[in-house]
């Protein structure tokens, strides 16, 4: 429905319906966050052969400035150490990546750094930024980051971890290597809250991964699987009020009363790619509400003629990124990208009988 109660009635009018959802969750979830800077400095603090020489890491801080107040955040990559440019994966994360010199005794190495050296054999350039230098990650704390550079803002820590993609973005811009039109966003947990949220405000992320990320990511608010606890609103209030905007804590024990649910957010990146790996025993991200806003937002991939760029991916365990979720976002990646037969079906899903419960169609759908 657009804002005057009608429906909107082709994929035209698709775009500036966008805006107005986009306005919707910013205004009751995120909180309203400003316009990129218009300059960044941007400088490289090290970097260093790794993967046996066959791969540069390379560390930078990306310093903000705004009136006199000044925010720096500190980033990391690694890149195929050859000519040409390469798609990139960002992640937003807690700590940065501190990639093996060597790819020998891969067993000792993370399944993080496992994935990295697999992603960059594929021709991937991986960053990470340490998105806690944007804003502290606890209560109480809005004295820090960039929210002194932008005190009449009223976005919550998830929307400021998310406005980092529009900043790393705009510092890869000036790397030779980085290909800014095949960026892909991704993140874990509150980390996929936030990924989710820096694509639907950033159109140049070409894909958009959350991993995992529950209720304020792709879990539903509403809709839990039966006998497991359910991570709803009022399950942040006094742990996690700080993530989002006021507005959204009041919606506790009322989520039925949100004009939207996870299932917008989702919508709002298409036609572009989205990517969603999750666990099947990973309860306390709702996989059940997670698949039930899939499904229902397969509705608009399809009515936009984009059936094949929303994807979900399960495996069994519980609430980590691990190898397999990295491969399934680089099996999608390299689909999209490279137009590569995918290793892996991207449309199972584990609750066979699940059916979003919603009343609406696609424009055009009798």
């Amino acid at each position: 429905m657009t804002q005057d109660g009608s429906r909107i009635k082709s994929p035209e009018d698709w775009p500036d319906h966008r805006e107005y959802l986009k306005a919707m969750l910013a205004h009751y979830q995120y909180g309203r966050m400003p316009a990129r800077p218009k300059k960044l400095t941007v400088k490289q603090t090290r970097v260093i052969d790794v993967f046996d020489g066959k791969a540069e890491q390379i560390d930078l801080t990306i310093t903000i400035r705004r009136g006199a107040g000044s925010v720096t955040l500190r980033a990391a990559l690694v890149r195929p150490k050859r000519a040409g440019k390469f798609p990139v994966v960002i992640k937003n994360d807690s700590r940065l990546l501190n990639a093996p010199k060597t790819k020998r005794y891969l067993k000792s190495h993370s399944q993080e750094q496992a994935a990295i050296i697999e992603a960059v054999g594929r021709g991937y350039v991986i960053c990470k930024y340490l998105r806690t230098d944007l804003a502290a990650d606890g209560p109480g704390k809005r004295n820090e980051g960039v929210f002194p550079l932008y005190p009449e803002y009223d976005w919550g820590v998830i929307a400021a971890w998310a406005w980092g993609y529009q900043i790393v973005i705009d510092a890869l811009a000036g790397f030779e290597f980085a290909d800014t039109d095949r960026i892909v966003a991704t993140g874990h947990s509150r980390g996929g809250k936030t990924a989710l949220c820096g694509a639907v405000y950033d159109e140049r992320i070409a894909i958009a991964a959350p991993n995992s990320s529950g209720t304020g990511g792709t879990g539903s608010m509403r809709y839990f699987e039966k006998g497991q606890r359910p991570q709803t609103i009022a399950a942040h209030i006094g742990r996690h009020d700080h993530w989002w905007n006021k507005r959204f804590m009041k919606f506790a024990g009322s989520e039925s009363k949100l004009p939207f649910d996870a299932h917008f957010a989702k919508a709002l990146i298409a036609p572009r790619g989205l990517v969603n790996p999750h666990a099947t025993g990973d309860y306390w991200a709702n996989p059940y509400g997670t698949q039930l806003t899939h499904q229902a937002a397969k509705i608009v991939y399809d009515w936009l003629g984009a059936p094949d760029r929303i994807a979900t991916h399960w495996r069994p365990g519980g609430h980590a990124q691990g190898l397999e979720d990295w491969r399934a976002l680089l099996d999608f990646a390299d689909a999209q990208f490279f137009k590569k037969k995918p290793k892996r079906r991207f449309d199972i899903l584990p609750y066979k009988d699940a059916n979003p419960p919603i009343n609406w169609k696609a424009p055009g759908d009798s």
